[in-house]
């Protein structure tokens, strides 16, 4: 603290350099505040809680979280490092910094700085009766092993879950299915979430609760994030809380092909072509090696399930996409061309190009690239193809335990005769 202080004439003042990244933003170069006071180590004590506001000043400039919960830490952190007195009669440097602490948050109540409500968290979290769920945060997230787009969700989820309670007190099972209730009505600028949407984030919200609780941080017998029975439908299976994405008709899929081609943008036009014939998902579309396709089959290895993992037969309407693809490639992928994102993923960008095309067309939000992938489930099953072969050709996992355990799957034979039932409308002239 020492270096936040110094004296003049013979009299102590608090100092703190201004960064320059925000000089313009809190109009000076130096805060600096008398103490008046000629002692130095009542000086220090004094000055610790001024420079923990100058700091907190600093980072609501800079855009760092709530200007008042850095104030909190600050206070948090001095009241930590300073002494307690040996007794009722010779009270020590924290017991002072306490009471210095409460006449600091009645001052800013009278300006209107800070409402009670308000000035109580902040006594709370730097007295320590509270535990801010963002201090952990940090090193929570540096442990983790998952793939890094995974890492960037989990992230991203449990920053939100932190927004909303604020503190570890803060979480219990009536606050959580308050805010669950929320997310699944949703609000005028965002719909409401879906069954795995939700699913996932709670999964996410557990991931952080359990490292609070292995490192004694939470209650290690409350579990709050747990999906409640009012967000179950279908007897508990696991539906959809919400429609989320709703099959496109066929007609419908030709008209995005068609428009595709119009712009010009015939990788996209190729890609709805692929979807529209296979059922396969867009990044395993886009994931395709030329070394594994052939004018017989596609061979897909990296699907986001084992039973994704898969070969599907080439629709007669295909054969001659697929070979052209081929032999146009130079870089050895089926859809030549695309790019890479931070995630080692090809289909972010093309996914995009597909989002914008299909809103200009007036498609509502329910209905996306995934949606292809419905519209062929919906194909194969009104032509009569049991579920257990149709789960073989777009990767499903098998509905019944003892196809799923026992089965070695379809022939291509037998797969390809039935992606042959898939057929859409002619193009309109």
């Amino acid at each position: 603290m020492a270096s936040n202080i110094e004296r003049r004439a013979n009299t102590w003042y608090a100092t703190l350099h201004v960064p320059g990244d925000v000089q313009h933003a809190i109009g000076k170069a130096k805060f600096f505040q008398s103490l008046k006071t000629t002692d130095k180590r009542v000086a220090e004590s004094r000055a610790k809680p001024i420079v923990a506001q100058w700091k907190a000043q600093i980072a609501a400039a800079r855009g760092v979280s709530d200007p008042f919960i850095e104030e909190a830490l600050m206070w948090k952190r001095t009241l930590e490092q300073a002494e307690w007195g040996e007794g009722p009669d010779e009270p020590g440097e924290r017991d002072t910094l306490g009471l210095v602490l409460t006449d600091h948050l009645d001052r800013l109540i009278e300006k209107g700085k800070l409402d009670y409500g308000q000035a109580y968290r902040l006594h709370a979290i730097a007295t320590k009766q509270d535990t801010l769920l963002s201090e952990f945060f940090t090193e929570w997230a540096a442990q983790l092993t998952q793939a890094p787009k995974t890492v960037d969700q989990m992230k991203q989820d449990v920053q939100r879950m932190i927004d909303r309670f604020g503190t570890v007190q803060s979480v219990t099972k009536s606050a959580v299915n308050v805010w669950i209730k929320e997310l699944i009505e949703g609000t005028p600028s965002r719909p409401g979430y879906s069954y795995a949407s939700l699913n996932r984030k709670l999964q996410f919200c557990r991931n952080y609760w359990r490292y609070l609780q292995e490192t004694e941080k939470a209650d290690p017998n409350l579990q709050p994030f747990v999906m409640p029975p009012f967000a179950k439908k279908n007897n508990g299976r696991k539906g959809k809380i919400n429609d989320s994405w709703i099959p496109f008709q066929p007609s419908e899929v030709v008209r995005l092909l068609e428009e595709a081609a119009k712009k010009n943008d015939h990788i996209l036009a190729d890609l709805i072509r692929l979807a529209m014939y296979t059922g396969a998902r867009l990044e395993e579309l886009c994931a395709l090696k030329t070394a594994d396709c052939t004018e017989e089959a596609l061979k897909i290895t990296e699907s986001k399930t084992e039973a994704g993992v898969r070969r599907v037969p080439v629709h007669s309407a295909l054969v001659e996409v697929v070979k052209r693809l081929r032999e146009a490639s130079t870089d050895g992928y089926l859809l030549s061309g695309l790019t890479f994102n931070k995630y080692n993923d090809r289909s972010n960008a093309i996914g995009k190009r597909f989002g914008r095309l299909k809103k200009t067309l007036g498609f509502p939000d329910k209905k996306v690239f995934h949606s292809i992938r419905k519209t062929v489930v919906t194909m194969l099953e009104d032509a009569g193809v049991s579920e257990n072969l149709t789960a073989d050709i777009v990767g499903h996992e098998k509905p019944r335990i003892t196809y799923g355990l026992y089965s070695g799957g379809h022939s291509l034979e037998r797969m390809k005769e039935a992606i042959e039932k898939v057929s859409y409308p002619e193009p309109a002239d």
